[in-house]
């Protein structure tokens, strides 16, 4: 290989590397999000909510920039192979990471203009599926730095079980909403029933994220039906 092929090789790893760390950068910054949803959801802290405000148009940027980047990289390098969908699929996952983000804001607004304070019994639950969601963004993360397609796939089988702590606490709101029967209640516990329902569509998305990194490391899409929640069966 002659030094022209030697710097043309060394520009394409540049350019992948570079796609890859921005989007590795934006994932951290979905993580660090979810973490401060939980405290919001335990705590009810207004400054929380300000940070999570503070670090959406950062993810809103990320997201841009990677656009930008992958353009660039396939409108110059013509990429073929895994290399072309290394491109794609960063464009999809800052998409559904960006997304992420857009839940975390919702639900921390809504957290905040909760009418009352939710049962204890369920609090603690929605905190539960908080946890179980930034484990798996801790997990499909780590799935991207080291492409792993094993982690991928655990990742995209481990969202049964959000689904089904989804539908476990779905199913203590509506007794609460029967039990105590006032408008204030009603009220709180519709946003509640919005929250944890956005919460396991955030599942979903780090799912995505997954099936993107499984189709990246081996070039194949995944046919098999998702697993599912009990409830959804």
């Amino acid at each position: 290989m002659n030094e022209q092929s030697d710097h043309i090789v060394s520009s394409f790893d540049d350019d992948i590397a570079s796609i890859r760390m921005s989007v590795i950068k934006m994932a951290t910054l979905v993580e660090e999000q979810y973490k401060l949803l939980h405290h919001i959801i335990d705590t009810g802290s207004a400054s929380t909510v300000e940070d999570v405000l503070e670090n959406e148009p950062k993810l809103d940027a990320f997201d841009g920039k990677i656009r930008d980047q992958v353009i660039t990289f396939i409108t110059l390098r013509s990429p073929m192979a895994i290399d072309l969908r290394e491109g794609l699929t960063a464009l999809k996952i800052s998409t559904d990471l960006e997304r992420l983000g857009d839940y975390c804001k919702n639900v921390s607004l809504r957290v905040q203009a909760l009418e009352e304070i939710p049962p204890v019994e369920i609090k603690n639950e929605i905190l539960r599926m908080t946890v179980m969601v930034q484990g798996q963004l801790k997990r499909v993360i780590d799935a991207y730095v080291t492409k792993n397609k094993e982690k991928a796939l655990e990742v995209r089988n481990a969202d049964a079980a959000i689904d089904q702590h989804y539908q476990l606490i779905y199913n203590q709101i509506i007794e609460d909403i029967k039990n105590k029967p006032n408008k204030i209640k009603t009220l709180a516990n519709t946003k509640l029933l919005f929250t944890i329902k956005t919460i396991e569509r955030a599942g979903d998305h780090i799912t995505n994220i997954a099936e993107e990194i499984f189709y990246t490391v081996t070039g194949e899409t995944l046919t098999t039906p998702r697993p599912k929640g009990e409830s959804e069966k």
